[in-house]
């Protein structure tokens, strides 16, 4: 019995709508020819006839009507007549033979009516899928009207309901299909959540997903507002169509009841969260809330590499939804609704669960943009590891506060070199945007939040005579082969590159390096606290020095002539090259 009744909706899914002529008639209360087609005698100028006749036909098309503060009439105003129906009771009823329905009605003056059944749309009526052989128009405030036309056709066989368990299985019908959709719970259930609602009214967007897809409810208000992170479960009917490549189930006026569907906020759910894909992946996640990272934007349009194109449809803002707009040359980790605009693969950013719409890259392996103004409480990703084990050279186009770097030792170049020992002060406590820096830090890929990505170019640090360097750099950066720039290696020494071979000589980004004098046997070393390899503070005279060697012999008092090793100066250690 269960095939049968399979194979049965099935058949009913495939039956095409009968075509349906259509008539049309025009009531025209503007010329002579059109009043007295009526039976109406003109009014004189600055004056009016009363309706008196109970009904008015043109065709299979009768008009009835009701009087408001005054009565229904038609009115001459300086030669020009037209139809007056009033608020506080006034109406205008059409009716078309039972077997037909009317399916359009086209106002031709000023309309300020609510309507029975059907949608209205400033002068336009539609049925909106609902048969009916007779609307009627009550007035809020006093109607002035030219002319009516009225369209109306034999009745349309009723559409089959089909029972759907799924969105997957709603979205495989046929665009138009009326459906009643069950969504359940537990762990084999369709387990369905609102992810956004945007909107209000008969326009109101709710994009749901279940375990099976995503889907936008359209024009379904319920008792009970819909709400980012509800659970949903139970069924309500609609029809399923697929409107500019977007899958809507909307309202039909006279079946969606949502007193058969459960709206619940979570309890002991976790909130909802963007589904990460592939920007390939975009046409089989549309209507739901996706998250593409390293996005590369390559025009003004807001156009990534990849085809995906970024759209504020949902006016998101700075201060409410911590939209910020990206900018051409930027990488982005991207989250939204996908939602096309025709075959445009559209993304419009929100922000829910404190997941950020817009998330800048900053990528060791990729040239880096800067933007051309600061952009303020801004998140950024960095894809760098770096260790508490070894000194890693460090830059970043944004200032890091204390609180972040609690854990980090980070040293800067004070442009004082000591021989050829380039000097660097230990202890700092923040990192400023575009200046190099040395840092111990156990962290991998960080996001910083509330952060302001600025406009500053990295920078070089130099010492005092200009002949040592220390150059920031956001991304990729080729070393010369000169012997003059050089960087850190995790042993703490400077090397050159030996060649281009295999990219030998490319430094990745998030770093800096070093610029020397070529025939220079640089080092790095530090004053102030560290446990790294020392300079003590200079004195005005030798004799302050006590010297052993790592036995703990005493040596002397000076450093003069002291050949290559490390010693004990006053109680730190002293590397002498």
């Amino acid at each position: 019995m269960k095939h049968f009744l399979h194979i049965l909706v099935l058949t009913f899914v495939l039956v095409s709508p009968l075509r349906v002529l259509a008539d049309t008639v025009t009531f025209d209360f503007s010329t002579d020819q059109g009043i007295s087609a009526l039976g109406i005698e003109k009014p004189d100028n600055g004056k009016g006839t009363n309706l008196k006749d109970k009904a008015y036909t043109i065709g299979d098309v009768t008009m009835t009507y009701t009087n408001g503060t005054a009565t229904t009439r038609i009115w001459n105003s300086k030669g020009t007549t037209e139809l007056r129906f009033y608020k506080k009771g006034g109406s205008i009823t059409f009716t078309v033979p039972t077997g037909q329905q009317v399916t359009n009605v086209v106002f031709n003056g000023t309309l300020k009516c609510k309507c029975t059944i059907g949608a209205l749309n400033r002068l336009e009526w539609t049925d909106n899928g609902t048969p009916t052989n007779t609307v009627t128009f009550t007035a809020k405030e006093t109607n002035n009207i030219q002319t009516i036309k009225i369209t109306y056709s034999s009745a349309k066989p009723a559409k089959p309901i089909v029972k759907v368990n799924s969105i997957q299985e709603l979205k495989a019908l046929e665009s138009g299909s009326y459906a009643t959709l069950s969504l359940t719970d537990g762990n084999n259930g369709s387990m369905a959540r609102v992810l956004h609602v945007y909107g209000t009214g008969n326009t109101q967007e709710i994009y749901i997903r279940d375990n099976t897809g995503a889907v936008c409810f359209y024009g379904i208000n319920p008792n009970v507002p819909f709400a980012c992170n509800q659970h949903l479960a139970g069924q309500i009917t609609g029809e399923y169509v697929l409107e500019n490549g977007i899958p809507r189930f909307k309202a039909i006026s006279d079946k969606t009841n949502t007193a058969y569907l459960i709206i619940a906020a979570p309890i002991t759910e976790k909130e909802v969260q963007p589904k990460e894909i592939e920007a390939t992946e975009y046409s089989n996640n549309i209507a739901d809330w996706v998250l593409l990272k390293n996005q590369s934007l390559i025009n003004e349009e807001l156009a990534t590499q990849e085809g995906i194109i970024i759209r504020n449809r949902f006016n998101s803002t700075a201060n409410k939804d911590k939209y910020t707009e990206p900018y051409k040359g930027a990488i982005v980790d991207l989250a939204g609704i996908a939602v096309p605009n025709g075959v445009k693969h559209e993304i419009n950013p929100i922000y829910q669960n404190s997941l950020r719409p817009i998330v800048f890259v900053v990528d060791e392996e990729k040239a880096f943009v800067s933007p051309q103004q600061d952009i303020a409480d801004a998140a950024v990703r960095l894809k760098r590891t770096l260790s508490a084990a070894y000194w890693n050279t460090f830059a970043v186009p944004f200032d890091i506060e204390s609180e972040d770097v609690e854990d980090a030792q980070i040293a800067k170049f004070t442009g004082k070199v000591e021989g050829c020992s380039m000097i660097f002060e230990n202890g700092q406590t923040h990192i400023e945007a575009g200046v190099p820096y040395i840092v111990k830090w156990d962290i991998k890929d960080p996001t910083f939040e509330g952060v302001t990505l600025k406009a500053t170019e990295a920078k070089t640090v130099k010492s005092d005579d200009g002949r040592f360097c220390f150059i920031a750099t956001y991304g990729p950066t080729q070393l010369a082969l000169n012997k003059t720039e050089r960087y850190l290696a995790k042993n703490g020494n400077l090397y050159y590159p030996a060649s281009a071979d295999n990219k030998a000589n490319l430094l990745k980004g998030l770093r800096a390096y070093y610029r020397i004098p070529t025939t220079t046997e640089a080092k790095i070393a530090f004053f102030g606290e560290t446990t790294g390899i020392t300079i003590p503070e200079v004195h005005t005279t030798p004799n302050q020095f006590k010297v052993y060697n790592l036995n703990g012999q005493y040596i002397g008092n000076s450093l003069e002539n002291l050949p290559k090793g490390i010693y004990i100066v006053n109680g730190k250690k002293l590397i002498i090259n």
